[in-house]
């Protein structure tokens, strides 16, 4: 029987950040508990503490040490600092009046630079582009692979490497997902490495227990944001 995603899936559990979470929803709770009681006036007290909350949810986040939540906890805290600032005056510029088209902007230029960054490996049959907006595509490469560059928005892009060999000891897939999401799909025998940071996004690592020793080694690395990044085998 095929174990399932739970007994194949690894799971690291830092207490403490997890505690910090819940006792700042539940301090949420009941603040808007003594608020409908009439003790307090839950609107005041929320607009004039919530930014701390994000400050503490991003501290317990950096807490965990996984590197793939290093930018949304010091997101967060950067969010809380400038919520709090805001309120009290001491800047004129709402957080979101920035955050977004700030977004948008690196956003855009992370696909531009993503588009010149590799011309020569571009050019190379062996390395995998894929550009995905709105749509989706579905790759099985046939040569010996060497590394892959994934670009998702708004859109999907499946990479199949289960029938495909390695070129080299090591290759490394890039990608980008916004607003989208890539699927990978690797063979058993390969020791994958996942350097992926996200951002209102997730990263899900599904492959079962190897039972081969590794004889690749394959990196993915990138960047996702609102999307999300599968591996399968």
């Amino acid at each position: 029987m095929e174990p399932s995603v739970t007994d194949r899936t690894p799971h690291h559990r830092h207490p403490f950040a997890i505690m910090i979470v819940g006792l700042v929803i539940a301090a949420f709770g009941l603040t808007l508990l003594a608020g409908n009681l009439g003790y307090i006036d839950a609107h005041r007290v929320l607009q004039e503490f919530w930014p701390f909350g994000l400050i503490i949810v991003g501290v317990a986040t950096l807490a965990t040490r996984r590197h793939d939540q290093v930018f949304l906890g010091l997101a967060l805290v950067f969010a809380g600092a400038w919520a709090y600032a805001a309120h009290q005056n001491w800047l004129r510029v709402s957080f979101w009046a920035v955050f977004g088209p700030t977004v948008l902007v690196l956003a855009g230029g992370s696909i531009i630079w993503r588009a010149f960054a590799r011309p020569s490996l571009a050019a190379n049959e062996s390395y995998v582009t894929s550009f995905a907006i709105l749509g989706g595509s579905e790759l099985q490469p046939k040569v010996p692979f060497q590394g892959a560059d994934l670009t998702c928005v708004m859109g999907g892009a499946k990479l199949d490497l289960t029938a495909t060999a390695m070129a080299g000891d090591t290759a490394a897939i890039d990608v980008f997902a916004l607003m989208g999401g890539a699927e990978i799909l690797v063979p058993r025998d390969w020791d994958v490495t996942v350097k992926v940071i996200s951002l209102m996004g997730g990263v899900s690592d599904k492959r079962r227990p190897a039972t081969l020793p590794p004889t690749k080694r394959l990196v993915i690395r990138g960047f996702a944001m609102m999307g999300g990044v599968e591996i399968k085998d």
